[in-house]
C-alpha cells in the first residue's frame, strides 16, 4: 500500500531534506525510523525538498510498503523513533496514483521577519532578524502584487538552480504584520531554488524605502539575479501547506507558525 506522511520539523540542525552523503538529513532520519519500525528499506518521495535550516509544518511525503502494520500505529511508532525536532502529524493510506511531488497543485511557504532593533532570543533560529529600519508592509504588499501570475522569475533564481525553466506561477502573496513580526505567505505552483528567500530580500529593499514600490517591474524585466535583493536566512522560512486535487481526499490541517 501507499502511505502518506504529513511532517513537521525544525530544520536548524539538518542539512536539508534530501538524503545525501552527510547522514544528517530529514529524509535520512525518517527513512531510518521507517526501517526500524517496519523492517523495510523504503525511499520517501516528497512534495518539496527544503534546504539546510528551513523548517516545515506541512511537508508531505509518501512511500510504498508491504509491512503488516495497523495504520494508526505508524504515527506513534515512527514518532517514538524520531528525534524531538521531527514529528509525523498525520498518516493516511492513499491511492497508487498519488505522488507527493507530481500530484501537488501548489505549495505555500511562510517567511517570518522579526522587525525590531533588539535581536530575537528564544526564537532566533525560527525567524529572520531585520533591524536597520521599520519596514513598510503596505508598500511591500503593493510590489508583491506585481509578482502574481505566470512570469519569468530569473531575478530570484539561485545560480545552483537545476530547473529547466525560470517560469513559475505565483498564485498569491499575502503580507501581514503582528506587532514586530512580518509574515510573508507565498503560494505558487512550484518554486525555483532559493526563490522565496531571494524574493523576501527584494521586498525588504522596498519596505525599507531603499527602492521604489514600482522598481519590481524593472527588476522582473531585467531577469538579472544580481540586481535583486540578497538571499535572506533559512531560519525564517517554513513550508506550511501543499495543495492536491480534491479527488485524492488529502484533508490535512494547516499549522501556521506564529511568533507574536
Amino acid at each position: 500500500m501507499r502511505i502518506l506522511l504529513s511532517i513537521e520539523y525544525d530544520g536548524k540542525n539538518y542539512h536539508g531534506w534530501q538524503e545525501q552523503d552527510n547522514p544528517n538529513t530529514i529524509q535520512g532520519k525518517i527513512q531510518e525510523a521507517i526501517f526500524n519500525f517496519s523492517q523495510e528499506k523504503i525511499k520517501l518521495s516528497v512534495a518539496g525538498r527544503t534546504d539546510s535550516g528551513v523548517h516545515a509544518t506541512g511537508q508531505i511525503a509518501h512511500f510504498d510498503t508491504s509491512a503488516s502494520r495497523a495504520i494508526n500505529t505508524w504515527i506513534t511508532g515512527l514518532n517514538s523513533l524520531l528525534p524531538d525536532d521531527i514529528c509525523i502529524n498525520n498518516v493516511k493510506v492513499v491511492s497508487d496514483e498519488f505522488h507527493a511531488r507530481f500530484s501537488a497543485l501548489s505549495r505555500t511557504y511562510r517567511y517570518i521577519l522579526y522587525n525590531n532593533k533588539i535581536k530575537p532570543c528564544l526564537n532566533k533560529d525560527k525567524v529572520s532578524w531585520y533591524y536597520l529600519s521599520e519596514l513598510n508592509e503596505v508598500n511591500m504588499q503593493h510590489s508583491a502584487n506585481k509578482l502574481i501570475g505566470t512570469k519569468d522569475f530569473s531575478c530570484f533564481r539561485s545560480a545552483n538552480c537545476q530547473s529547466n525553466s525560470p517560469i513559475r506561477k505565483i498564485n498569491d502573496i499575502i503580507i501581514t504584520r503582528k506587532n514586530d513580526y512580518l509574515y510573508i505567505d507565498i503560494n505558487a505552483n512550484s518554486f525555483l531554488h532559493n526563490m522565496v528567500r531571494n524574493l523576501v530580500g527584494t521586498l525588504v529593499l522596498i519596505g525599507s524605502g531603499e527602492k521604489d514600490i514600482n522598481w519590481i517591474d524593472d527588476l522582473l524585466a531585467s531577469k538579472g539575479r544580481i540586481r535583486a535583493g540578497k538571499k535572506f536566512p533559512a531560519s525564517g522560512l517554513y513550508l506550511i501547506n501543499v495543495e492536491y486535487n480534491p479527488k485524492f481526499n488529502i484533508d490535512i490541517k494547516i499549522n501556521y507558525p506564529k511568533y507574536h
